[in-house]
């Protein structure tokens, strides 16, 4: 929650967004972020080449809170938290 109150106010994500060459390349745009919060267990686990390595996390739960942030869209919410983390 304390992320979604800075991004907010941050006046730099704001600045950047009203800028011209942006604004001219996407009429009208808007910055939105949206977070799905959901608690269980993962596993991390590193993936790539000797030139790349990305961290991935495995878990039905990962999938859960990432379906919980792409659901913040389709409800037009900043937040969506499941059940397990009340």
């Amino acid at each position: 929650v304390r992320i979604i109150i800075e991004v907010s106010r941050s006046k730099e994500l704001s600045r950047i967004a009203r800028r011209s060459d942006v604004q001219q390349r996407l009429p009208g745009h808007k910055m939105r972020m949206g977070f799905g919060m959901h608690h269980g267990w993962s596993v991390e686990g590193a993936i790539g080449s000797n030139k790349k390595i990305d961290a991935s996390y495995l878990s039905p739960h990962v999938n859960l809170a990432a379906r919980l942030e792409s659901a913040t869209k389709l409800y037009g919410v900043t937040i969506l938290i499941s059940e397990d983390m009340l």
